[in-house]
């Protein structure tokens, strides 16, 4: 009896071992992460340009970016996020800036890519397994006019095995200053929006959006909700299924459950820190910020979000 319960758990461990296969694909441009030979997101670590041709040519010196992700993808294989959209050509994926950021004196603005931004610097892990997939990086705050880095931002995104309802992918961010000035981050200021922090742009082509809150459906835009998570489903064809994902704040964030929520129902999903206030950090400071998304089949009451909130928040405490 023991040989055969030894027996029924290794086949058990070995069944669910062959579940999820994690494998890293790396392009010289994006790493992109598998599972099961599925992609589930790439992360583009090497200059992005703008599209070229047709009417809306952009400027690739004012517009290119680095070090975020897109495409973010649904179970179904279905693209969630979507890059340099008509309406708001800063928006990319999923992606963490901030507008109203000071060097010393000189403004920084990552947001909308005004003459700084995110510049890759190296690898802090690529890890894949049965069990998740890990990337970490290094990433430098810099002017385009000025070699020295400002700020020194290291993310870790760690993907877990998808069963049939979601997906977790965890986001650890952490921001030092590395200067020898004062650092401020903030968000935007102007008609109070509060723009800068954790953010995912849905692609516009799956409008309209169905945006979730603890407290409920959202279905007008809102710039400032105290919950401690969102979603933003939709359907990728009309008469096609929904899927969605959630943005889940950790239990650790500071100011939880921060209230500095954007929903905009063009496309926009934001947990907005330090929403219209503003950080400084003194030579040598540095502050944390983590996140889970959460993607999902169904609607947010389908995918029962409320409850997969509730089962990360008890584990991150």
């Amino acid at each position: 009896m023991v040989k055969q319960a030894v027996f029924m758990a290794a086949l058990v461990a070995l069944t669910f071992g062959a579940m999820a296969e994690f494998k890293l694909d790396d392009n010289g441009k994006a790493l992109t992460v598998l599972e099961n030979g599925k992609p589930v997101l790439v992360y583009r670590y090497a200059r992005v340009d703008p599209p070229a041709g047709g009417s809306a040519t952009l400027d690739q010196e004012r517009w290119w970016r680095m070090d975020y992700v897109h495409p973010l993808y649904g179970l179904d294989g279905d693209v969630l996020t979507e890059d340099f959209p008509v309406d708001h050509r800063h928006h990319r994926g999923v992606f963490w800036t901030w507008p109203k950021c000071k060097i010393g004196d000189r403004d920084m603005d990552l947001w909308t890519l005004v003459k700084a931004r995110q510049v890759f610097d190296q690898w802090l892990a690529r890890d894949a397994s049965a069990d998740q997939a890990r990337i970490g990086v290094q990433n430098w705050w810099k002017f385009d006019d000025d070699p020295q880095p400002k700020v020194r931002e290291r993310v870790v995104i760690t993907v877990h095995p998808a069963d049939e309802v979601g997906r977790a992918i965890d986001f650890e961010l952490q921001f030092q200053n590395v200067t020898d000035q004062p650092v401020v981050i903030g968000g935007q200021t102007e008609e109070n929006k509060g723009y800068g922090g954790f953010c995912v742009r849905p692609d516009s082509k799956r409008k309209p959006f169905i945006f979730t809150s603890a407290k409920g459906p959202q279905p007008e835009d809102i710039m400032q909700i105290e919950t401690p998570w969102a979603d933003v489903s939709s359907h990728e064809k009309p008469d096609g299924p929904v899927s969605g994902l959630a943005i889940f704040q950790n239990p650790n964030n500071p100011g939880y459950p921060h209230p500095g929520w954007i929903v905009r129902h063009y496309g926009f999903l934001g947990a907005s820190w330090p929403h219209r206030e503003t950080v400084e950090l003194k030579p040598g400071d540095s502050f944390e910020l983590r996140y889970r998304v959460y993607v999902h089949r169904g609607s947010a009451e389908e995918a029962k979000v409320a409850e997969k909130f509730q089962a990360y928040a008890g584990s991150a405490k």
